[in-house]
């Protein structure tokens, strides 16, 4: 009977962190200064915003096509998916992950995908142009219902059985 033999590979990243967590007094202080941050994101967001717009004007120009089309648009709603929670907007992070799980299931770009990317953008001006920080409540909940039933409203449009 032949014996197994088992290689344990390196753990280079364990060689240059050690052993042992994380000293609780940095997590506390770290916590703390995200808490007591007060940076405003709003400029950051429309930023990025900006960006997403003119990526998604690229896209129209059919400059770049198929999946890389949609590759390319997913940055920076991903960024804002992505940020928007560690400054304290929630319903920003909510709403960008709507629409990155409804990019997830779409192989190209058309007019009605541009459509439900506008309509994300339309919803994350108005979040952070009004600064509605936090989960936005009942107004919040019911822009992201909204953008979750036109993405259903594209799938069943086109035939299209959601991957996630």
């Amino acid at each position: 009977m032949a014996r197994t033999k088992y290689i344990d590979p390196p753990n280079v990243l364990r060689e240059k962190i050690g052993y042992g967590g994380i000293d609780p007094l940095r997590l506390t202080r770290g916590e703390e200064y995200i808490d007591s941050n007060d940076m405003d994101f709003a400029p950051y967001a429309l930023d990025v915003m900006e960006r997403l717009n003119n990526i998604v004007a690229e896209a129209k120009s059919d400059k770049v096509k198929g999946r890389a089309a949609v590759d390319i648009v997913t940055q920076p709603i991903m960024e804002l998916k992505a940020n928007g929670g560690m400054f304290k907007y929630m319903l920003v992070s909510e709403i960008a992950g709507i629409v990155l799980n409804f990019l997830e299931n779409i192989d190209e770009l058309n007019d009605d995908v541009y459509e439900v990317i506008e309509a994300h953008q339309n919803t994350l001006n108005a979040i952070v142009s009004n600064k509605l920080e936090g989960s936005g409540g009942k107004e919040g909940r019911a822009l992201a219902l909204e953008l979750y039933a036109a993405c259903k409203r594209y799938y069943a449009k086109h035939e299209i059985q959601p991957r996630g």
